[in-house]
């Protein structure tokens, strides 16, 4: 039976949007709020530059073994001329500078991922019946189209995963069919040739969207997302893949908390993890954290307790995660790396800027964090965003 509600509708546009890109503050702190200042904990955390010029940063990865790659967007033009542009910042090692790198015509940059051998995947959204998507290896770019369902809209693809082979690659995401109240998730795959469409589990609703997916080897492979509930706020997804076909994966102690899973992470066979947010009724957003242990999904409490998060990433002792809240149209950062000791705060300082620091992504490289993400000043009229990068 399928259920459709305007909060369902709402929300799920909403989370699409924050895909494509990362929100922004749309109000100022009223005359004399005092921003944050940095957290003294914080000084093991070094400020790398970026090139100059603002810019919005929307995800971030690894690839190639020591190379980071950074995607986000920037506002250009005057007037009714402002138009938004896809950039790319690259950098090598952990100490290496951040270098802008250019992005040919019909590239879209919205997500980026490793594609297992020396090569970058790079994708987003847009609208119309397929989704452009790019791979760059060497110094050269190859773009192809990847199929989205018949009488689709639009829709975005929002991850990649390697099954062992580079032409053995997943990719979900979501798409809209003509109908404005309605959104499904969507899968495709690589064979080294095109991409082609597969077959998604049938969820008996109208509103499901994937948005990470990850990989232990052909016949074990996990994507995860939200879908739609009968009172009207979606809840988080899993959906496993076994060699043949995709089905959902029961989760009781998710199952009771709105939101969705925006990021998986694999650290061995029965040892994944899933990361996003509560977004509900109580309108205050928390992290989520879930883990799988090759028996049941469980929650997990990292001590952070309000915003949403963003970025998940394997460390030498388990996972770490950031994200940020919201309050006064102010982004305040967060995050928390499990160690042995069990769950510690990251304490990422906070901007200098009016509008608060929003982390959009974590990596690592050579042992190091690197969180990734924008600081955000300016007024409802005059949006500024400002990329920062971070590395302890």
């Amino acid at each position: 039976m399928k259920h459709r509600t305007t909060a369902t509708t709402l929300l799920l546009t909403a989370a699409l949007l924050a895909a494509a890109a990362p929100a922004d503050a749309r109000s100022v702190p009223p005359p004399g709020t005092q921003v944050q200042a940095p957290d003294a904990r914080a000084r093991a955390w070094r400020t790398d530059s970026f090139p100059a010029g603002e810019a919005t940063l929307r995800s971030a990865a690894r690839v190639g073994g020591r190379t980071t790659w950074a995607l986000g967007d920037r506002t250009v033009g005057e007037g009714r001329e402002r138009t938004s542009v896809d950039v790319a910042y690259t950098r090598d090692g952990a100490d290496g500078p951040w270098r802008e790198l250019a992005l040919p015509a019909g590239v879209v940059g919205g997500t980026v991922t490793p594609d297992g051998s020396g090569g970058t995947w790079v994708t987003g959204s847009r609208q119309g019946g397929s989704v452009s998507v790019s791979r760059y290896r060497a110094g050269h770019w190859q773009t192809q189209e990847a199929p989205l369902p018949a009488h689709a809209m639009g829709g975005g693809l929002n991850g990649f995963a390697t099954a062992g082979d580079p032409d053995d690659v997943w990719a979900v995401g979501y798409y809209q069919p003509d109908d404005y109240l309605t959104f499904y998730g969507v899968i495709d795959h690589w064979d080294g040739k095109a991409w082609q469409q597969v077959p998604t589990p049938d969820l008996g609703t109208d509103y499901w969207t994937l948005s990470a997916v990850v990989a232990n080897g052909p016949s074990d492979i996990w994507a995860s997302g939200d879908v739609g509930n009968e009172d009207g706020w979606p809840r988080p997804l899993l959906l496993h893949y076994d060699g043949r076909s995709w089905s959902r994966v029961a989760t009781p102690q998710l199952d009771t908390r709105p939101g969705g899973l925006t990021n998986l992470v694999v650290v061995g066979p029965n040892d994944i993890w899933a990361a996003g947010a509560e977004i509900g009724p109580s309108h205050r957003d928390k992290p989520t954290v879930a883990h799988y242990d090759g028996r049941s999904w469980t929650y997990q409490e990292t001590g952070i307790d309000a915003g949403r998060l963003y970025g998940l990433v394997r460390t030498p002792d388990g996972v770490a995660v950031v994200g940020a809240s919201l309050s006064d149209g102010v982004y305040r950062p967060t995050g928390a790396q499990l160690t042995r000791r069990g769950w510690e705060p990251l304490d990422i300082p906070q901007s200098a800027t009016s509008n608060g620091r929003r982390p959009a992504g974590i990596v690592s490289v050579a042992g190091r964090l690197l969180v990734i993400g924008t600081d955000y000043a300016g007024t409802d009229d005059e949006q500024v965003g400002l990329p920062f990068s971070l590395t302890r």
